[in-house]
């Protein structure tokens, strides 16, 4: 039986989110996506599903990326591999960042196809046969 990689977006950006929904949803790995914007939407997906990758848009309106950084790595002590797209660029901001979790940092504007490609090469890599 195959498992499907788990792809969680947090975000409260529709254009953010939706890219990457309808690229990813173009090829066939059948990579499970849940778009979470509030702490009790990651609490759902993150009980529910052994996610694969997060992507942490910097842009969330109603809550701290950092804070949210902090969440998944601390109370949920999640250790999959956060792609943190961040609003502040100072160095202070980003090497925070860096520093409670994040592990990789993609400035805006990207090519959202090139980061798509990458997103597709690892859940690739971690689909689990039982």
């Amino acid at each position: 039986m195959h498992m499907k990689s788990t792809l969680i977006i947090l975000s409260d950006d529709l254009i953010f989110w939706n890219l990457f929904t309808s690229l990813l949803s173009r090829n066939s790995l059948g990579i499970q996506i849940h778009v979470c914007s509030t702490y009790q939407e990651i609490d759902k997906y993150v009980e529910e599903a052994t996610c694969n990758l997060i992507l942490l848009d910097g842009g969330l309106s109603r809550l701290s990326s950092i804070e949210m950084i902090q969440y998944i790595r601390k109370s949920k002590t999640i250790i999959s591999p956060i792609w943190f797209f961040p609003e502040i660029l100072s160095d202070e901001y980003i090497h925070k960042a860096m520093e409670i979790g994040a592990n990789r940092i993609i400035h805006k504007p990207f090519d959202p196809y090139q980061v798509t490609k990458e997103i597709e090469t690892i859940l690739s890599k971690t689909i689990f046969i039982k």
